[in-house]
């Protein structure tokens, strides 16, 4: 029987992005889920199984950059049946989640692995399960080359869901002109919606209650290395 950090890296989805894309996953923190409960990564939804499924792993994906804001953390949920054969796949789109295995849209799963394939939005890092469909979204490409904003305090670090009450990390207003400088000038680009996989390294995966520990100190790093690059503003 796999120990759950097996079974993660065995299940973990093969992700494709833009081929300008600027910014990727700094680290991958992992829960393997075989009962009911909710998330502490994503703690608006409670994880749930449905009958036949083994388990629910949950990747979440931190960035140190979306293409609008400092911080970045998407989600993708791979549900393996007690045969040992993924059911069910979803990802985060902005704040929500969609369906990354459907049968209408070919190649969303490579049979002989038994990984879910996943297309990252360029500068967003939301998840679909074909590049196209971005064009749905308004803005999918300006968004991009209009790059700049604040730092976010995303919600398991905000004060609404951390432990303790208190916001995690507290930017300062200078924190927040460097962020924007610093996409403006650094990390925008020209979305092209070709994509290549990219391969993540073993290494980049961990409990997420250790990312979890990790990442407020990642935050305050990039705000100390941006006053250094910038100054006072």
């Amino acid at each position: 029987m796999r120990t759950d950090p097996e079974t993660a890296l065995r299940y973990a989805p093969v992700l494709y992005f833009d081929e300008a894309e600027t910014i990727f996953p700094r680290a991958v923190g992992v829960t393997v889920f075989r009962e009911e409960r909710k998330s502490d990564s994503f703690p608006k939804r409670i994880i749930t199984l449905p009958e036949g499924a083994a388990c629910v792993i949950e990747y979440a994906y931190y960035f140190d950059y979306d293409i609008g804001h400092m911080y970045d953390l998407e989600h993708i949920w791979v549900t393996v049946g007690n045969d040992g054969e993924p059911l069910a796949a979803e990802g985060s789109f902005h704040g929500k989640y969609l369906n990354l295995l459907v049968p209408e849209i070919p190649g969303a799963l490579r049979p002989r692995e038994k990984r879910v394939q996943a297309f990252c939005q360029p500068g967003k890092h939301a998840f679909l399960p074909a590049g196209a469909l971005f064009r749905l979204v308004p803005g999918w490409d300006s968004c991009c080359r209009e790059a700049g904003g604040p730092v976010l305090i995303g919600n398991p670090f905000s004060a609404e869901y951390a432990p303790g009450g208190k916001d995690l990390f507290v930017p300062e207003r200078r924190d927040d002109a460097h962020s924007i400088r610093y996409l403006r000038e650094q990390l925008a680009f020209e979305p092209t919606l070709r994509f290549r996989e990219r391969p993540l390294e073993k290494s980049l995966y961990r409990p997420w209650k250790e990312l979890f520990r990790q990442i407020p100190g990642w935050i305050r790093q990039e705000c100390r290395r941006l006053n250094e690059l910038y100054g006072e503003e």
